[in-house]
């Protein structure tokens, strides 16, 4: 998207035609204002933290009240600058999230994958928000100092430049599975363990299949960090009483309906089938999912039972499950 011309910070009036919504734009286009807006402010903080971190350094003699004023008003500029080039990506987050409220509602299939994708652009963002604040800290602070002591070393002892700064990425620990090509694909490979696990529950594995579906994306964005998969299909979070891998990531909760980014760590299996078995095991080890377990036979009543018990804090997330169980339901004939 082009990127929209950031006027001067302190403009008081540009603020007030974006409230009053007369620039004689659209209403993308105000969207777009305001959340540009949102992350140049979220940018301004990060210069704040910044500036207060590099206090300790600060000098006497360098340092004034003059000084520190003009530096403000250059920070609030340059986040100003920098949110509309896209630089940490949130108001392009924020466009996409808010803008998809008036979009008509999609199929169940493309509502899962809609979802995963959701909280895999939160994941990604935040992984690129160290680096986005290592790239403004060089063009506040200029170049980091060198090391003082590494003069007084021998060349042999020195560390080459491609050693201290090419990222190794860590083997993958975990077991690869094969992806999955289509939604029937997830449903075919899935079925054999969804029909154990729900005979041993008691319900009917279209509503196994279909939460693993919703929960993953038809299989397309289950948790994982630079060690591998998870292969976790219920996204069950590893807590203390876990002893297995573990996968910390970025996720997305709902509090009093609002989504939040937040991170934790989630169980790892060696295979599909182990995410199942646990699943079942997870299930009966915990008290507050006896009601569901005392009525599994109607999917629609265990799965609803289940998100009510707290299982998952998406509102919507036991009325989205029963809309892709009708899918996987067509998948399975």
């Amino acid at each position: 998207m082009k990127p929209t011309d950031p006027g001067f910070i302190n403009d008081l009036a540009n603020l007030d035609r974006l409230r009053a919504g007369i620039q004689g734009k659209g209403d993308k286009e105000n969207l777009r204002a305001a959340a540009e807006q949102f992350e140049a402010i979220f940018t301004q903080m990060l210069f704040k933290s910044m500036r207060q971190a590099n206090e300790v350094f600060d000098s006497d003699l360098m340092s004034s009240s003059n000084t520190k004023f003009f530096e403000e008003m250059r920070d609030q500029q340059m986040s100003s600058e920098l949110s509309t080039r896209g630089s940490l990506g949130l108001a392009d987050l924020i466009v996409e999230q808010l803008s998809a409220m008036d979009k008509p509602a999609a199929t169940p299939e493309a509502q899962a994958e809609a979802d995963a994708q959701t909280a895999a652009n939160f994941e990604a963002l935040q992984q690129s928000r160290q680096t986005s604040a290592d790239d403004v800290l060089a063009q506040i602070f200029a170049q980091p100092k060198p090391d003082a002591n590494l003069a007084d070393k021998p060349a042999s002892e020195a560390v080459p430049a491609t050693a201290a700064t090419e990222f190794v990425r860590p083997p993958l620990r975990q077991p690869q599975e094969k992806p999955f090509a289509s939604p029937q694909d997830f449903v075919t490979r899935m079925r054999p363990f969804a029909e154990k696990a729900a005979g041993m529950l008691g319900t009917d594995p279209a509503v196994l299949i279909a939460q693993a579906a919703l929960e993953t994306g038809w299989g397309k964005k289950v948790v994982r960090n630079a060690a591998g998969d998870s292969n976790n299909l219920f996204n069950i979070k590893a807590d203390q009483r876990w002893a297995g891998n573990k996968v910390a990531t970025q996720t997305l909760e709902y509090h009093d309906g609002i989504p939040v980014q937040e991170r934790a760590a989630f169980r790892s299996y060696n295979s599909y089938e182990d995410s199942f078995n646990d699943y079942v095991r997870f299930l009966n080890d915990n008290p507050r999912y006896s009601e569901a377990l005392a009525a599994p036979q109607d999917p629609r009543r265990f799965i609803r039972n289940l998100h009510q018990a707290g299982y998952a804090t998406d509102p919507k997330y036991a009325d989205k499950i029963i809309n892709v169980m009708e899918s996987v339901k067509k998948l399975m004939k």
